[in-house]
Parts: C-alpha cells; sequence; structure tokens
C-alpha cells in the first residue's frame, strides 16, 4: 500500500538460523526461495532441530569459537569501552570501534583455517540424519566427512546473512588489523589507545560478551 512501509523481517536467532539449516538438509531442500513445499518444511519444522542447533553452538564455544555479527550491534559498540561512550570520543566512538571490529572480523575471514568449523558442522549433520548415533558412540567415525560440502554451504550461508564464527580470543593477525585501523581515524585520543595491542584484544573481547545469542 503507497505511503506505507514493510517492517522488517526480525532478525533470526542463531539457533533458529542452525535449526533451519538442519531442516532445510534433512528434507533435502536445494532452494527454498523457489521451492515453496521446501521452504514450507523448513518453516514448520525447524524447530524440532532446535536442540542439533544448540548441540553446534555449544560444540563450537567449547572448541574456542563464537558467532557474532559482522556488524556490531549497539550493545556491542557500547560495551567495548565505557570511557570511549560517555564522551571520551564523543560521537565518534561508533565509528571508530565499528572500523576497528570489522578489520578484526575481515583478518580473521581472510586468514583463518576452517577445518575444525566445519568439522563441528560435519559431526552434527550426521548426528542430525542418523538420531540413533546420539545413543552408540562406537558409530561415530570418519564418515561424517561425507558432510563435508553441506558444511560448506553452511558456513557460507552463515557468513552471508551477516554473522560469522570467530576465536572467543583474538588471533595476533586480528589484533594487528586493528591497530592498523586505527591509523585510519586520526585523532589524539585513539592514537594513543589504539597503538596498544593490549587495548584492541580488551575492546574485541568486551564486545563478545554483549553479542547477541
Amino acid at each position: 500500500m503507497r505511503g506505507r512501509t514493510q517492517a522488517p523481517r526480525p532478525q533470526p536467532s542463531i539457533i533458529e538460523h542452525f535449526a533451519k539449516e538442519f531442516a532445510r538438509f534433512l528434507n533435502n531442500v536445494q532452494n527454498n526461495e523457489v521451492d515453496i513445499l521446501g521452504s514450507f518444511l523448513i518453516e514448520n519444522e525447524w524447530e524440532k532441530y532446535q536442540k542439533d542447533a544448540k548441540d553446534v553452538i555449544e560444540s563450537l564455544e567449547l572448541a574456542g569459537f563464537v558467532i557474532v555479527p559482522q556488524m556490531p550491534t549497539d550493545a556491542m559498540v557500547a560495551a567495548a569501552d565505557q570511557t570511549l561512550s560517555k564522551g571520551l570520543m564523543g560521537s565518534g566512538s561508533r565509528a571508530y570501534v565499528t572500523a576497528v571490529w570489522g578489520a578484526m572480523i575481515a583478518a580473521w575471514l581472510e586468514s583463518r583455517n576452517s577445518n575444525l568449523i566445519l568439522d563441528i558442522f560435519s559431526m552434527a549433520l550426521s548426528r542430525a540424519s542418523n538420531p540413533s548415533s546420539r545413543r552408540d558412540s562406537s558409530m561415530f567415525d570418519a564418515s561424517f566427512q561425507r558432510f563435508r560440502k553441506q558444511s560448506q554451504d553452511i558456513l557460507a550461508g552463515l557468513e552471508k546473512t551477516g554473522l560469522a564464527v570467530v576465536p572467543d580470543e583474538p588471533a595476533p593477525v586480528m589484533v594487528s588489523a586493528g591497530v592498523a585501523e586505527t591509523a585510519e581515524h586520526r585523532s589524539r585520543t585513539n592514537q594513543q589507545i589504539g597503538a596498544d595491542p593490549s587495548y584492541i584484544a580488551k575492546l574485541y573481547e568486551n564486545m563478545l560478551v554483549a553479542r547477541p545469542k
């Protein structure tokens, strides 16, 4: 209707995202944008796979990974450094924190080895496709690697939605990227604090705590 804008669709939770990926895979839905029945199945069955989705997130966390938005939320920016949000840099704090965060995430995505992440996804798909394997631990073997392609698709889809799987402590390449990004935001304050790698690392860790879950 003219003059009325449609409200944006809420961003699905991380658990919902993974549960829908399980529903997509187990119902053999290739493209839910054109497959009406497949889309219906995903929307009506994803809640059945919430346990599988939670298991994936827990496995990632045990391995030292968390899932975060590539564009930080307001809560993450505010948590980055309380002194920034309370006037140390004034209105420039959001631009600075967002730029540093973006540089750190980009550096990780460009340099990471995703094998462990893909193994976690593959093992989860293996369990979901054969529920009896949950009760028989002897059934876990290298056969989970047959789900590698689907795991790659899940990881790519996750990043396409604006999320990323990152380490719960910043890798050296991430800290270096954050320090380098500081040079692009020239002010007396951020030049002073951004030159300190430990400050950049703490900024990252504070933002992880405030990430949406």
